[in-house]
């Protein structure tokens, strides 16, 4: 399912994007599988590329807290990516990825929250190292920062002074693990430099005439 997006691009051009993270999410799923010993599986329902202030219905609730995992991209690629995820269900992820568990109501202990801070970053890697192979380029991530706040205290945060039309990429990500019910959804946002879009873009052209 794809979301309306700017007219920057076309429907070709957001098939490409998908066929990135749909890679990008069976390597993290891999990774998170290695790392747990549990089966760990990765879906993409929706991609959705706008301005910053337009992701705020996308991303839950104005007053629900959640977890927030931000990273900055760098080398070929410059920008920031941030992994959001409800506290409630975050707390549940990370009692079943740690073997234990973690009531709703309990508080994120250092132990959980770097278990968060490395599920974010092997998304983050896989999605990064994706887009970096579609525009020919290398994207590394900084060290990963944690903070729990509301969807529209981190759009506020991410929102740059004076660029009024900055475009995120948001990847809405559905993590399962087949032995227990629960389903695990968040969201990784990925806000690209001017310049690094541009690069995207062209990238994406070529792409489609390539095909």
């Amino acid at each position: 399912m794809m979301t309306s997006c700017p007219e920057r691009l076309d429907p070709r051009q957001l098939d490409a994007l998908r066929e990135a993270a749909n890679i990008a999410s069976g390597h993290a799923a891999t990774a998170l599988s290695q790392l747990t010993g549990r089966r760990v599986m990765i879906t993409v329902p929706k991609i959705t590329v706008a301005g910053v202030r337009q992701l705020a219905g996308a991303l839950g609730a104005p007053d629900e807290a959640v977890v927030v995992v931000a990273m900055q991209m760098l080398g070929d690629v410059t920008g920031s990516l941030v992994f959001l995820m409800p506290e409630p269900k975050a707390g549940l992820l990370t009692g079943l990825l740690l073997h234990r568990w973690i009531g709703r109501a309990d508080r994120l202990d250092a132990l959980a929250v770097s278990s968060l801070r490395e599920t974010a970053n092997i998304l983050g890697a896989s999605y990064a190292g994706a887009l970096g192979a579609l525009m020919g380029g290398v994207i590394m991530l900084s060290v990963p920062t944690f903070g729990i706040e509301s969807p529209d205290q981190v759009l506020a945060r991410l929102h740059a002074p004076g660029e009024a039309d900055q475009v995120a990429l948001c990847i809405e990500t559905k993590l399962t693990l087949p032995d227990d019910a629960t389903e695990f959804g968040g969201h990784l946002v990925m806000l690209p430099s001017r310049a690094a879009l541009g690069s995207l873009l062209s990238a994406l052209r070529l792409r489609i005439v390539s095909s």
